[in-house]
């Protein structure tokens, strides 16, 4: 397949874009900050910059939206705003197929979430409306999508074992590895079971 990593200078998009390859995948890696060593084609851009974003999803079988949520009230990365722009330039493309990587959350008996461990303190409601609001982004889009909810990423040496369930959580799961997060992504791109759903992941 030719595929779009966005989000490639991040944990979990440059292990997708190495994942790719190793794979045999054609690799196009969109960021503002990727390395040149990849191996794969380099698109040093902006989420913002439309143009360059057009040029990058058109011809692609399917694009990996990999941006990590930021807990920070300004400057970026905002996921929800990324998103936006890539489904406004897939659906012009007419490229149908997205997995995007999201956060879970707990979410019960007022309990704090995924989000507020992950981020900590009064941000976790900040990134949290972010996520959510990509997440309805992706919803509405028409496209072929599956939404990823990871659990608290670390970046131990991946387990290649993981469970997945519908929903926001993982019961008793509270992390997972960048390196099984980013396999499991990949994995998403050999048939449609996920197609049209969100589902968890945790160890």
């Amino acid at each position: 397949m030719d595929i779009l990593v966005i989000g490639a200078d991040g944990g979990v998009g440059s292990l997708l874009t190495s994942g790719a390859l190793g794979r045999g995948h054609a690799v196009t890696a969109f960021g503002a900050a990727v390395p040149t060593d990849t191996g794969a084609r380099i698109v040093a851009a902006e989420l913002v910059d439309l143009p360059a974003l057009g040029a990058a999803v058109t011809g692609k079988d399917a694009v990996l939206y990999a941006v990590e949520p930021s807990a920070r009230r300004d400057g970026g990365p905002h996921v929800a705003e990324g998103v936006r722009a890539v489904v406004r330039v897939m659906r012009d493309e007419g490229v149908h197929r997205l997995v995007c990587l999201s956060v879970g959350d707990l979410g019960e008996g007022g309990r704090p979430g995924l989000a507020a461990r992950l981020f900590g303190g009064g941000r976790s409601e900040h990134a949290q409306a972010d996520v959510r609001q990509m997440e309805v982004a992706v919803r509405q889009s028409g496209l072929d999508w599956t939404l990823v909810r990871a659990a608290a990423l670390n970046d131990r040496p991946g387990k290649q074992s993981w469970r997945v369930t519908p929903g926001y959580a993982v019961p008793h799961g509270a992390t997972i590895a960048r390196a099984d997060v980013a396999r499991f992504m990949l994995d998403q791109l050999d048939g449609r079971a996920n197609v049209g759903h969100a589902v968890a992941i945790a160890w």
